[in-house]
Formats: structure tokens, C-alpha cells, sequence
């Protein structure tokens, strides 16, 4: 069995803990004599506190509480003395670190998204044999504006791999599994 601790007890004894605790520490106390014995300590002690009702003596509890408030301002003054700077220095560098990259990422959109110059017709490079090439869901291949293509429609994890005499894709049938590997050569 866990024992509770000494100032969870105290709490306790006092009449300070919430329905939850009450209820869990009541249990606990239902089936430890020591610790029922250290509330039942803790509440003798309170009431005898409570029976004396008397000052000592030569004590100014006047003085004592402006001395105690005193001291509580210049701990709180201190404290926010020490941690002023602190958070400035926190709050100073985030814009220091998030405006540029801000920056960065919006001017990286801007040229991405400009499209390119058109190219005039007159320097276009037509070419004279045929031109291979390879899209989205098939390989092509175009001369003197007639084209084939190679169509791989139900096509997953397609690789495709070019050399100087054409490409080859290779990928995987969704439907049966297969692995198909198709090269399209040019002369």
C-alpha cells in the first residue's frame, strides 16, 4: 500500500482538499492506523493552536506585517526586474527569425508561380527525327506531328529511365499485379 504524504495528510486534517482527495484520502485512512493516527495528530495540534489565543510576548504584529508586505513588494519588484529582459530578449528575436523566412518562402512562391517568357516562333528548334517523351500515364513518341503513345493508365509506382536510344518504364499493374516493363527505342 502507497502511503500518502505527510503534507497531503495536513491538508487533510485542516479541511482544505477537494471531494476527490477527501474521498481517496478517506479510503486510504480507512486501512492505514498510521496514517490515521498522523491526522488525528495534526487535528489535536490545530486545536490546541486554536485554544491558546494568545499573542506572545514583545512581539509587534503590526510592525511584523508592514515588514512582511514590504519584503513581499521587493521580492515582486525583483522578480520583475530579472525577468523583463529576460522576455524581451524572447520577444526581440522572433520577428528577427520570422520575418526573413517569411520573406524567403513568399518570394520562392512569387518565382515559382511566374510563368515563363514564350518562346517566338522563329526560335523554336523543331526537330528533325522523332522526340520521345515520357508523361504522366504514358510514353510518347511524335514525328513530323504525328505521335504514338504507350499507355500505362492503371499503372502504379511507375519508374521510368532514359538513355540515348529512347526510355523504358517499368511499373506495377494495379489490377493484377503484375510487373510490366516497356522500352521505346527511336532510330
Amino acid at each position: 500500500m502507497k502511503h500518502l504524504t505527510e503534507a497531503d495528510l495536513a491538508v487533510y486534517a485542516g479541511g482544505e482538499v477537494g471531494l476527490w482527495g477527501r474521498l481517496r484520502t478517506a479510503r486510504h485512512l480507512k486501512y492505514c492506523a498510521g496514517c490515521a493516527r498522523l491526522v488525528r495528530d495534526f487535528r489535536a495540534l490545530r486545536d490546541w493552536t486554536r485554544a491558546q489565543n494568545q499573542l506572545p510576548e514583545g512581539v509587534d504584529w503590526l510592525q511584523l506585517s508592514a515588514e512582511m508586505k514590504a519584503n513581499i513588494r521587493v521580492g515582486l519588484a525583483a522578480g520583475e526586474c530579472v525577468a523583463a529582459p529576460a522576455a524581451a530578449r524572447g520577444r526581440l528575436w522572433r520577428p528577427a527569425v520570422v520575418l526573413p523566412v517569411l520573406l524567403v518562402m513568399v518570394l520562392g512562391w512569387w518565382l515559382q508561380s511566374w510563368p515563363p517568357p514564350p518562346v517566338p516562333a522563329a526560335e523554336r528548334i523543331v526537330p528533325a527525327g522523332p522526340v520521345v517523351r515520357a508523361k504522366a500515364d504514358s510514353i510518347e513518341v511524335e514525328q513530323d506531328g504525328h505521335a504514338l503513345a504507350l499507355l500505362y493508365p492503371r499503372a502504379a509506382q511507375v519508374t521510368l529511365t532514359a538513355s540515348g536510344q529512347g526510355l523504358r518504364a517499368r511499373y506495377v499493374d494495379a489490377e493484377t499485379g503484375y510487373v510490366t516493363i516497356s522500352h521505346v527505342y527511336t532510330q
